[in-house]
């Protein structure tokens, strides 16, 4: 019965082509106005670092020697630019404590970088500790990672991806050679692939979505403080600095500019971290004190902290819910074309019935038919979405280059397509099969 049915549907198709064509463009645009939001929203909720950043914890302590009201960043609003950084002598204390299994401090800076070609250029640099590479899952592809003894050294060493190196060195076999940062030869120990984790979760304040912009060598921060490289932003800084209120002349261990990550693997030792972490934050307590603050702290997962600094701006879930409703508004008027189409084969659909089909095998084949219709959709709105996608990664939004059509949507686009066929056959297929037979053959 089912190829019979298949083969009555295919001929529907055939009958009345205009309204089958205008019912598969209206499918089509509706299918890649939901497709090309839901694909963007996709990419920009996908896990950064699959299999490991659900045991990635941001941990935060307020430790600035200022009244709550000079920053807003410290207020308990949670405000939108508070990235969660701490001074660097209270993240060398964290890091030092060894409450986790791995840890890292971690800030993006710029600076201008030469290699043997001397032609300089200005890099994005990651000014982290030792244990980065091994709990972001960075892959070397030559060399190593520097050690724990060459942080507490300081030690101007460096590992740098694969195509920084071919665009200082001439080639990615750039062991051992030496690297002037901002005229501060590092040594260069470890090749790497290159990293751009989507979003740049640990750093946003550097950028949020960009698979061009990443950092290309990292060094550790201990380093870079002598090689006189600064953040060029802070959360806020203790009272005592100069230009504690501006964004400019970061003093390292009086500002805030650097993050501290932990890597907790199992519940009990998020719930220890998280005890330990209250308490250091009401040692400090005697210090603040005078500045009339309370001790506040946070341990956020890498999903809380995106929450937190709206990673997927909100214009974005609007478009979706937006492209949602015009796709319904398509489905309702695919339905009546559907419903018209199928209720003008009223006699053919009498006779049928009359001559021992079945309501079950008049609505089957009817849905079937429909089914087609929102698979050619589907069709049609492949290079539809491929076009949306296209317009939107020329808008310069700082995320929009993400806009892409993985394997996963594009078999979603068939999914829903199949999906929106039956929900709009569903009512035009049961009303045909609700046919009287014995008042169509006495009509015809």
């Amino acid at each position: 019965m089912m190829g019979y049915s298949m083969e009555l549907a295919l001929r529907g198709l055939r009958r009345s082509p205009k309204t089958t064509a205008l019912a598969v463009l209206t499918v089509a645009i509706g299918l890649a106005a939901s497709m090309t939001t839901l694909a963007l929203l996709h990419m920009l909720s996908a896990d950064p670092l699959p299999g490991r950043s659900q045991h990635l914890y941001l941990a935060w302590f307020d430790a600035v020697q200022a009244k709550p009201q000079t920053y807003t960043s410290l207020d308990n609003d949670w405000a939108t630019y508070d990235y969660k950084r701490l001074k660097m002598p209270d993240a060398e204390a964290l890091l030092a404590a060894h409450r986790g299994s791995l840890q890292a401090a971690v800030a993006d800076l710029d600076a201008p970088v030469e290699g043997d070609r001397g032609e300089p250029s200005n890099e994005h640099l990651l000014a982290t500790s030792s244990d980065f590479i091994p709990m972001f899952g960075v892959a070397l592809r030559d060399g190593r990672s520097w050690t724990a003894a060459e942080d507490a050294a300081r030690a101007p060493v460096a590992v740098m991806d694969s195509e920084l190196a071919q665009k200082l060195f001439g080639t990615t076999k750039a062991i051992g050679r030496v690297v002037q940062i901002k005229h501060h030869a590092f040594r260069v120990i470890g090749i790497s692939q290159p990293y751009s984790p989507q979003p740049h979760f640990y750093g946003l304040n550097a950028w949020a979505f960009s698979g061009s912009d990443r950092e290309s060598i990292l060094v550790p921060f201990g380093a870079a403080i002598d090689a006189g490289l600064a953040a060029s932003s802070t959360d806020s800084c203790d009272d005592v600095t100069e230009k504690s209120r501006q964004y400019i002349a970061v003093d390292p261990v009086h500002c805030e500019w650097l993050a501290a990550w932990v890597q907790l693997n199992t519940t009990q030792d998020v719930a220890a971290y998280r005890s330990f972490l209250e308490h250091y934050a009401e040692q400090q307590q005697h210090s603040l004190a005078s500045y009339g603050k309370k001790p506040q702290w946070q341990l956020l997962n890498v999903q809380q902290w995106l929450t937190l600094q709206n990673a997927i701006p909100d214009n974005v879930r609007l478009n979706v819910w937006l492209a949602g409703s015009f796709l319904l508004l398509c489905m309702v008027n695919v339905a009546g074309l559907l419903a018209a189409k199928f209720m003008r084969r009223g006699a053919e659909v009498g006779i049928r019935r009359a001559l021992g089909a079945s309501r079950r095998a008049v609505m089957l084949h009817h849905l079937l038919e429909a089914g087609m219709v929102c698979l050619l959709g589907g069709f049609l709105a492949w290079p539809l979405t491929l076009l949306g996608l296209s317009l939107l990664r020329m808008q310069d939004q700082g995320f929009t280059d993400l806009a892409r059509l993985d394997v996963a949507m594009f078999a979603g686009l068939f999914a829903l397509a199949l999906a929106v066929g039956v929900l709009v056959g569903l009512l035009p297929s049961w009303r045909v099969s609700l046919v009287q037979p014995g008042l169509q053959v006495k009509s015809a």
